[in-house]
Parts: C-alpha cells; sequence; structure tokens
C-alpha cells in the first residue's frame, strides 16, 4: 500500500538494526558458539538469500557453522545458475 501511495517517493529501511535477519543472528551469535546442521538442503534462491545475511553475521561474530548433506559433493549445486 505505502508504494501505491507515496510512488517514487517510497524508501526501503536498510538500517541493519531494524533488520530482522540481522538481530536474530546477532541473538544467536550471543548465545552459541557453534551451530550445526545435519542434512542440510538450500533449494529456493530467496532462502539462498537470507541465509548469506544470517551466514554473515554469524561469522562476523565469531560462530562456527557445521553442515552435513547426504549427496556428494559434486552434485550439492546440481543445476543451479551461475555454475562453472
Amino acid at each position: 500500500q505505502d508504494l501505491a501511495t507515496l510512488g517514487r517517493n517510497y524508501a526501503i529501511d536498510t538500517c541493519q538494526e531494524r533488520n530482522p535477519i540481522h538481530r536474530v543472528a546477532t541473538q544467536l551469535a550471543s548465545e552459541v558458539s557453534l551451530l550445526c546442521f545435519d542434512e542440510f538442503q538450500v533449494t529456493d534462491i530467496c532462502d539462498a538469500l537470507m541465509l548469506s545475511q544470517l551466514f554473515s553475521v554469524l561469522f562476523s561474530r565469531g560462530t562456527v557453522v557445521v553442515a552435513t548433506s547426504n549427496r556428494p559433493p559434486s552434485t550439492l549445486y546440481e543445476g543451479g545458475l551461475n555454475r562453472s
């Protein structure tokens, strides 16, 4: 509705302190030093973008993240975009 009302004057708040992913990651990093995911798999680009933000904050605060997968490494990004 704001975009329809304000048109080009609409602004997106990019302040990290109000970013919910940043806030959750900061709180999580204050509570844990090691985070483990078993059989971790991301198949949606939107999920990957959110996880990128989450992991960036966790890593910057010294949290270690360990993830396992039942897929061989050569097939983890099978058919993905920008594969080189």
